[in-house]
């Protein structure tokens, strides 16, 4: 029998790295406690030979047009899948409604879309006192606002204050320039009077300071 002594002990055990997880090690580490953080799956290197899907011709798949089992073709960097063999993820009666597991350090991060949305809006909250359908959340938006603020002051946010009903506005990074297919897109939506903003990404535009909060 194998004597372990002096085992290093954790106040917290977080399951998945993912953005989730991800915020919680940040929150919990910087109030001083200490953390293990478990995973599902391997660590994904993009720079590996071995791992590298991306970023390559289609010439180089090994299929070369033939059918494959990966959900999205042979440079899907992800490992998971919409179905994964022993997965406890199940339908409840008739409604279907798949979600796609990556099970890899990271998680789903590893392909997100960096879209930075505030989830709901002030109405999409009371959603019974605007059309008597289902019930009203028992918080608010303003009872989320603050962590919103503080998410987009930490990762870094581009986008532009719209003032737009229901749209929540953030702190934002400047927006890149619109490139020519874009200024024709929104040459022509002035002309249907159709408003037109850029996205707001989590993509780095400006140096910017990190909040210690």
């Amino acid at each position: 029998m194998e004597i372990i002594e002096n085992q290093k002990k954790y106040d917290v055990l977080i399951v998945g790295s993912v953005a989730g997880g991800g915020i919680a090690k940040k929150v919990l580490a910087d109030a001083g406690l200490k953390l293990a953080v478990v995973e599902a799956g391997p660590f994904f290197d993009p720079v590996s030979p071995e791992q590298q899907t991306q970023f390559k011709c289609s010439y180089e798949s090994p299929r070369r047009g033939a059918s494959n089992k990966r959900p999205f073709g042979d440079f899907d960097p992800a490992y998971g899948g919409w179905e994964i063999e022993g997965e406890t993820y199940t339908h409840k009666g008739n409604i279907k409604f798949n979600w796609f597991h990556s099970r890899m350090l990271g998680g789903r991060t590893n392909h997100w879309g960096r879209i930075s949305l505030r989830f709901f809006g002030p109405r999409d909250f009371k959603s019974k006192d605007r059309d008597d359908f289902g019930e009203n959340w028992p918080i608010g938006y303003d009872d989320l606002k603050p962590y919103y603020d503080k998410v987009d002051q930490l990762i870094g946010v581009f986008g532009t204050k719209e003032n737009i009903p229901n749209e929540p506005d953030g702190f934002f990074l400047p927006p890149p320039k619109s490139r020519l297919h874009e200024l024709c897109f929104i040459n022509g939506a002035k002309k249907s009077k159709v408003p037109v903003i850029p996205s707001r990404l989590s993509v780095l535009t400006k140096r910017m300071k990190m909040v210690i909060y």
